[in-house]
């Protein structure tokens, strides 16, 4: 089992496979089941952004996590129909190429049940067919110089792809990258890092499917927990690769859950300070009038826009100068704002950057981190796109 050779593996899995199916009842399949079908989600994002691309999900695992995650159904190397209708409307069925717990027949776990895989000749004409048109992008492998599974996919590929069609695209970190060039690159594959850290994979492929989406005005977007932590995490962390604010500015009111959030998991816990916000009215609350009277007198910074009133505490001012400020917001949709209050505090001599969770396209290109363009309407479980569900302004 210690052994670094793939094929050394896959004789100790063939030794497994035989001894369990040897014995009498179903214990092969009662091992899967316990095994590999205990397993659950612990990091739903990168799943998530996957199956974003509406493309056919190929993978060699035998769990349920992607289906976990994604909603689609199951289908093995067996199931030649269901292949057939993945791939001409994806979307519905997550491809198991080494089989499923579920379906012990499928699993290939050892030289004889991948020597039935490769004979299998439905599967692998219309699979050869998909490669000579399509990419195949490996993802969550690595270097792979030691895994049997991509040892032997690998193989598989290159005896389905042979001279023709696209070359697939295998994706590491920076420190594979030359070990990964030297096996592949001779095999026909291109080969890509995503950057240096594993959590780095899901950012990479989320700016990928960023880059492939068609924007539409005409569909409302509704964000729930579910879809919104990861985005939530990984926007934090393109934050934490970057720039690591000595104070955060949150803008949103209810939206403020944003910032908040992310600074639940900062390794260097930055304060954060509130702007308080009031909507442009024409009968303002008696509390609403108290506040700004109070906070005028006390030197708040105040900046009135055509349909907010912001006033920022009084503290932000006696940060030393060239201290780094991040403005935090869950969205950004105009942008008039977040840029008055970055102008406020670069007058007091700060690095200022601009965040949001969700943008505009017609401001994206002036705030610094954002996780998603959205261009038509939208509501988080805080509240709509114009905040307090507020109609735009005229």
């Amino acid at each position: 089992m210690n052994s670094p050779e793939p094929a050394d593996k896959l004789d100790v899995a063939q030794r497994i496979t035989s001894e369990l199916k040897g014995l009498p009842g179903n214990h092969y399949g009662k091992w899967l089941k316990d095994t590999v079908g205990q397993l659950k989600v612990s990091s739903p994002g990168i799943v998530q952004v996957l199956s974003g691309f509406k493309a056919p999900i190929l993978t060699t695992n035998y769990d349920s996590l992607i289906e976990e995650v994604s909603g689609r159904d199951v289908a093995t190397w067996k199931d030649f129909p269901l292949l057939q209708e993945e791939i001409q409307e994806p979307g519905k069925y997550v491809l198991h190429l080494h089989g499923h717990w579920k379906r012990p027949d499928s699993v290939i776990f050892g030289y004889k049940s991948y020597a039935e895989a490769i004979g299998e000749q439905s599967s692998q004409a219309l699979l050869r067919s998909l490669m000579a048109v399509k990419s195949i992008v490996f993802v969550g492998f690595g270097a792979g110089l030691a895994d049997p599974n991509f040892s032997s996919l690998g193989t598989w590929v290159a005896s389905v792809l042979g001279e023709s069609g696209t070359a697939p695209v295998v994706l590491v970190r920076d420190e594979e990258l030359v070990r990964a060039e030297k096996r592949y690159t001779q095999l026909g594959y291109n080969v890509i890092s995503y950057g240096s850290e594993y959590e780095d994979l899901e950012i990479y492929l989320a700016d990928l499917l960023a880059d492939s989406r068609e924007l539409d005005d005409s569909i409302r977007i509704q964000f729930d927990w579910d879809t919104l932590t990861p985005m939530l995490m990984r926007l934090h962390r393109r934050i934490e690769k970057e720039f690591k604010p000595d104070f955060i500015v949150a803008m949103s009111g209810p939206g403020n859950v944003a910032p908040a959030y992310c600074l639940a998991h900062s390794s260097s816990d930055p304060p954060l300070l509130t702007a308080v916000t009031f909507p442009k009215r024409p009968h303002r609350s008696p509390s609403c009038i108290k506040f700004r009277d109070v906070a005028q007198s006390g030197g708040w910074a105040h900046h009135e826009s055509t349909r907010w009133d912001v006033f920022l505490p009084n503290l932000i001012s006696h940060f030393p100068k060239g201290a780094r400020v991040l403005i935090f917001d869950d969205r950004a949709v105009g942008g008039r704002v977040q840029r008055e209050v970055s102008k406020i505090l670069a007058g007091y001599g700060y690095e200022v950057r601009r965040a949001a969770l969700i943008v505009h396209p017609d401001c994206k290109d002036e705030v610094d981190f954002y996780e998603q363009v959205v261009v038509g309407d939208f509501g988080f479980p805080w509240g709509g796109k114009y905040g307090r569900n507020d109609p735009p302004a005229s």
